[in-house]
């Protein structure tokens, strides 16, 4: 048994014994954890939300929380201002923010209004205030949607090259995050795994890639629920190669801090928000 006093994050649980299987207990654990557990890698109890997963079954976990429809959904649009303000180096007009989060101004004028505690207005537009950044790193719940777990032989960036060629031949574009975002923004260590949105779930066993368990993946394919991880990326992301995109800075952090297994991961967000604050990574 191992207990850590912090979120569980992937690479804590790289970091077995081989041939024991592992019970980790913490406060709460990252999505990718939790699945990992689900899918049999371990075992493991978190305090929030209550989860007890033994053998791959989950034999506590919290009463799920009823709500009518349209209410309780995801903000992705006000999450998404606060993070491109978090990022911006200069005041942002709303018409910039309807155009870099994909909305109507009525709706960035809606968000901006709920987000009064953390943005405010000069005389050259919104800015984001201190703290804005982690703010929106404890509060964003995650892009949601499909993943799709993969394996392959090569290096991190080869096997990126090669689902990129994929993509390019069947004319879609991803959104390239995680380690391999953050090795450009900000390089601190070696990238461990592949991370990717996609608009739809693409079978790469066609380029040699094998459908993996979740703790043996080598490349993560999410088809995020959350539109703007995209259209953000499309404004404020640098170009990966070709069509494809990085993913914006604050998804990169929050990639790093909940999906990367490398075991420097936390180290490499601490990099990456150093840099974000010394000056922006974003408009």
């Amino acid at each position: 048994m191992k207990a850590v006093r912090q979120r569980l994050s992937p690479s804590m649980t790289n970091r077995g014994i081989d041939g024991i299987r592992m019970l980790y207990v913490a406060p709460s654990a990252a999505p990718d954890v939790i699945a990992a557990a689900v899918a049999g890698g371990f075992d493991l109890v978190t305090e929030d939300p209550e989860l007890v997963i033994v053998g791959g079954e989950v034999l506590l976990q919290p009463e799920e929380r009823r709500r009518r429809p349209g209410i309780g959904r995801p903000a992705w649009s006000r999450s998404a201002v606060l993070r491109v303000l978090a990022l911006t180096s200069r005041p942002l007009q709303q018409s910039e923010l309807a155009a870099a989060v994909g909305v109507s101004q009525q709706a960035i004028s809606l968000a901006l209004s709920r987000l009064s505690s953390i943005v405010t207005r000069d005389e050259h537009g919104w800015i984001a205030l201190d703290g804005a950044l982690e703010s929106w790193v404890h509060d964003y719940s995650g892009p949601g949607g499909t993943v799709g777990f993969w394996y392959g032989l090569d290096d991190p960036a080869t096997q990126a090259s090669t689902a990129l060629q994929l993509l390019d031949e069947l004319e879609l574009d991803a959104v390239v995050s995680g380690d391999l975002a953050a090795d450009t923004y900000a390089p601190w260590q070696l990238p461990t795994t592949v991370y990717m949105y996609l608009p739809e779930i693409i079978d790469f066993t066609v380029v040699g890639f094998s459908p993996a368990e979740p703790r043996d993946a080598t490349m993560i394919i999410v088809v995020p629920e959350d539109p703007t991880v995209a259209h953000v990326a499309a404004t404020f992301g640098a170009r990966y190669r070709g069509r494809h995109f990085l993913a914006d800075a604050a998804i990169t952090l929050w990639d790093l801090l909940n999906t990367s297994t490398a075991s420097t991961a936390g180290e490499a967000a601490d990099r990456l928000r150093e840099v974000i604050r010394n000056g922006g990574l974003g408009a």
